[in-house]
């Protein structure tokens, strides 16, 4: 192992998996299955890491399942010094090759020295590679891209002119020698090829399961005929997956009708490890050859009667179910059918070792019986539960003997405790699926398929998971800034034995991974259309997608109202934005609308995403809808604590608090009217229809238009790039806020702390972040910020509008006679005391619309313009005959 490797690789065990160098060994390596320190690995080489727990694990695991950064870029690792001398010669003329090789296939270089060639490979839109190149028959080539291959998306390799109907073998057999073997393995890939050649197997590579070697197996037979000799065996051993299984089978059939002896071999697992996975794992002694081909005869088994009696053979077990063809079947040997068989045959059946094979294979054939039991096949592939609900399934996978797209559901504890619940559930999820079994038979499946059933960790939401450092986008996720797709059984492998999904299904979000498709136009069309409030909106939309990581840091995250005049442009700004996170044809929805459970569901279903509150105002006999939602509900989401609790459904006093982990924006006509304690978490965009013209409308409608597919790639974008962004962000949010806390026009520090944290969201889309915005723009938003943080302030030092239209009636009432109207203090005096039923008659006198008494009393004792002193004071009226008593609201008078 190169020792830089070696370094990085003890040195992250010791990091991150706690282990203790004793000796030749690293010992009490916490285990990454069973989470406890009872595995080792070797310190001199370090590539399998063992848990001692045999009985209760077992696991091994390669480091490159462990640290696959370390075996991403070998050029960096193993490319020249640069600080090597002129006359310094290097190691090797292919460092890099066989660096890759030695470390990354765990090849021993003296045995295949001069078979490949270090070479480099170049795509425009992505860059270049190293690679290691193995030259073909007919003089094409087949090359290995070694540094960082993701980048070039689906392809990891790349091929240079014909290689169909050839294979590839190791250079040291020549047609003869293979001629001479008694058998010769097929495999799919060179690297597999090479493994197999390690421990003494002549194999070689097809390239590709969809390729028949006729033309190399014509020559290997014209070799077999010029020496005399029988045709060596084919043994198929291409990969498990269904491709592989299905091209064994086609191959095979093909093979034999040509006169080849054909046997398969199959590592169990359905494609997840290859040959190459298996010499690494140091899985290739003869037990592991002998289980190998155990399996490939179960592949090429012809029927179910000769499936059952090979897995018979092997296991001697009187009653097991198998799968043949999609279908599950059960095998039952009646011993008694067996000795009559047997005794039938002249032969004693009390020894069956000694037994003749052939007497013994037709008595048992004759004995055993095998049933369908099911129509289809359908495999647990993993446990799944919400602690929350306490609820949990077994997420299944059925699939049909015809060919049809296999089904995925679950099945819950109950629907798997009988066969009838089976056969209903069944029914249910796959059409045309029918379990005939019995309880029994059914119980005996379920040891097998769920007695060891991997877990797969849920989360109830979509969007960011802080627990797991992972966005999870639908079928796309970002953990470490690195781009995970959903895999085959729809979960994303996060890393070794880090497995993850959402339940959520109520958002739905599209994003396209492809970054040729992702144009960056619509940023000057946004500029154009909505000027630079479109730009601070659009970095609270990027907030959004790091609220939790901020909330963290920072203690809360503030909210974005975006109100103003009815064809301002409001919708099709939100509906555009929602479009960079991928979310097709949706704005918000209305809280004044939903019931109390609809709007909680609503807030905890997505984590760094915005929730949009929209149409909340009521301008028209809004008072009692207006009841129906309370701003100060948002107080706590600000800190990103609950917004409701509900109780668990169980006899218990559990309850469930979940914290709000998204962003709140609020789209409305007419600003909100709350207290001081929600205006000040509100930075708030005004937009009017001022300033719109031709050109505006059109650079608005090609937003409208805009697809998904073309913008959607913004939200993967920050993700992945979300420690630099946060590294900025935690760079410039302080500063701010303490720049505006200075402001003379600035009182409150909520304020500016929340428009600082904005303000450091607009330095994200400009060079210093995701490049979207040249720098003026950015001083531009940033100076729009500035001012919106002041006009937060002057709304904070103005009155409620009930309490403002409660003065201005006052006044106007006041004004219409010489003496005091509803002033029991009378003139002269520093403060005003009203009785405010006074106020309700005299309101209806004047025909002055009267604000609603029980929501002006919330609000009075907040009034700034005459400052609250006291309700319901007694007061000698100067206004009444004989100066009589009332009760009255007191007010400072006004400077």
């Amino acid at each position: 192992m190169n020792p830089s490797l070696r370094q990085d690789i003890l040195a992250r065990l010791q990091r991150d998996y706690r282990a203790e160098e004793r000796g030749p060994y690293l010992q009490k390596v916490q285990c990454p299955d069973c989470g406890k320190r009872e595995a080792y690995i070797a310190t001199e080489a370090p590539w399998m890491l063992k848990c001692g727990r045999e009985n209760n694990c077992g696991s091994q695991i390669h480091v490159k399942e462990l640290f696959p950064e370390f075996f991403a870029s070998w050029s960096e690792r193993f490319a020249p010094r640069a600080d090597q001398a002129p006359h310094e010669k290097p190691t090797s003329t292919t460092p890099v090759a066989d660096g890759y090789l030695r470390d990354g296939r765990g090849f021993e270089l003296s045995r295949i020295q001069g078979w490949y060639t270090q070479e480099s490979y170049w795509r425009q839109d992505v860059g270049g590679t190293a690679t290691v190149r193995f030259p073909l028959p007919s003089g094409a080539y087949w090359e290995r891209l070694l540094d960082n291959p993701e980048r070039f998306g689906k392809q990891k390799a790349n091929f240079v002119g014909r290689y169909k109907g050839q294979w590839w073998c190791p250079p040291v057999f020549t047609p003869t020698d293979l001629a001479n073997e008694d058998e010769v393995w097929i495999v799919e890939g060179i690297f597999d090829a090479i493994a197999l050649y390690h421990h003494g197997i002549a194999a070689a590579s097809a390239m590709s399961c969809s390729n028949y070697p006729a033309e190399a197996l014509k020559a290997l037979a014209d070799a077999a005929h010029q020496a005399g000799t029988c045709r060596p065996t084919l043994v198929w051993a291409l990969d498990s997956n269904s491709a592989g299984q299905k091209a064994t089978r086609k191959w095979v059939e093909r093979a034999r009708a040509e006169g080849w002896e054909c046997q398969a071999a199959q590592i169990p697992g359905g494609g997840r490890f290859d040959w190459n996975d298996a010499h690494q794992r140091i899985e290739l002694t003869e037990q592991h050859l002998a289980r190998y081909r155990y399996h490939g005869d179960l592949l090429l088994a012809p029927s179910a009667m000769a499936k059952a009696l090979i897995i018979f053979k092997r296991t001697e077990r009187r009653e097991f179910w198998f799968e043949y063809k999609r279908q599950v079947w059960w095998w039952k040997l009646d011993m008694d059918a067996f000795d009559r068989a047997v005794r039938a045959e002249g032969e004693d059946g009390g020894d069956q070792q000694s037994l003749n094979p052939a007497i013994r294979d037709a008595a048992l054939e004759q004995a055993g019986s095998v049933k369908r039991i099911c129509t289809c096949f359908p495999t647990a592939l993993y446990y799944q539960a919400n602690l929350v609900t306490d609820e949990s399934w077994y997420y299944y996978r059925v699939e049909f003997p015809d060919g049809r797209a296999p089904v995925k559901n679950t099945f819950s504890g109950g629907q798997l405790a009988s066969a009838s619940e089976y056969k209903k559930r069944l029914l249910g999820v796959a059409p045309g699926a029918v379990w005939t079994g019995t309880s029994q038979q059914l119980d005996t499946l379920l040891q097998d398929q769920i007695g060891n059933i991997k877990t797969v960790e849920t989360i109830d939401f979509i969007g960011y998971s802080k627990e797991h450092g992972a966005y999870v986008f639908g079928e796309l996720a970002v953990a470490g800034g690195k781009l995970v797709r959903i895999n085959a059984e729809d979960y994303f492998e996060l890393g070794p034995r880090k497995h993850l999904k959402t339940l959520s299904q109520s958002v739905t979000l599209h994003l396209n991974p492809d970054r040729k498709a992702y144009h960056t136009g619509w940023t000057t069309q946004l500029l154009g259309a909505f000027g630079t409030k479109g730009v601070v909106a659009l970095a609270f939309w990027l907030g959004s997608l790091l609220a939790e990581q901020l909330r963290a840091e920072m203690g809360s995250f503030p909210f974005l109202e975006i109100v103003g005049e009815a064809g301002a442009g409001k919708s099709t700004l939100i509906e555009f934005l929602w479009k960079l996170v991928g979310r097709r044809d949706y704005e918000g929805f209305d809280p004044s609308k939903a019931t109390m459970p609809a709007r909680s569901r609503n807030f905890a279903q997505v984590s760094n995403l915005p929730v949009v509150l929209i149409e909340s105002d009521r301008e028209q006999e809004g008072g009692a809808k207006q009841k129906q939602f309370d701003w100060d509900e948002l107080k706590t989401a600000f800190n990103g604590r609950s917004i409701r609790a509900r109780g668990v459904k169980n006899s218990g006093n559990d309850t469930y608090e979940p914290p709000f982990r998204g962003s709140i924006v609020i789209s409305q006509n007419a600003p909100v009217q709350a207290g001081e304690a929600i205006q000040t978490r509100i930075c708030h965009l005004h937009f009017t229809r001022e300033g719109q013209t031709h050109q505006t409308k059109e650079l608005a409608e090609a937003l409208e238009k805009t697809e998904l597919e073309n913008v959607s790639q913004f939200a993967l974008e920050v993700a992945q790039r979300e420690a630099p962004l946060l590294e900025l962000i935690k760079a410039r949010a302080k500063p701010y806020a303490n720049r505006l806390a200075e402001a003379p026009d600035i009182k409150v520090l909520r304020i500016a702390k929340c428009h600082g944290q904005l303000m450091a969201l607009v330095d994200c889309l400009g060079p210093e972040g995701l490049g979207l915005f040249d720098a003026q723009t950015i001083d531009m938003a940033a100076g729009h910020v500035w001012q919106m943080a002041r006009d937060r302030q002057q709304a904070i030092n103005a009155d409620h509008p009930l309490v403002q239209e409660f003065w201005e009636a006052f006044e106007y009432l006041e004004g219409l006679r010489d003496e005091p109207v509803l002033n029991h203090y009378g003139y002269g005096s520093n403060e005003v005391a009203i009785n405010l039923k006074d106020f309700e008659r005299a309101c209806a006198e004047h025909k002055l619309r009267v604000p609603e008494i029980r929501e002006l009393k919330r609000y009075l004792k907040a009034s700034k313009s005459r400052k609250f002193l006291e309700a319901n004071r007694t007061v000698r009226s100067r206004i009444r005959l004989n100066g009589a008593s009332v009760k009255c609201w007191v007010f400072q008078q006004s400077s």
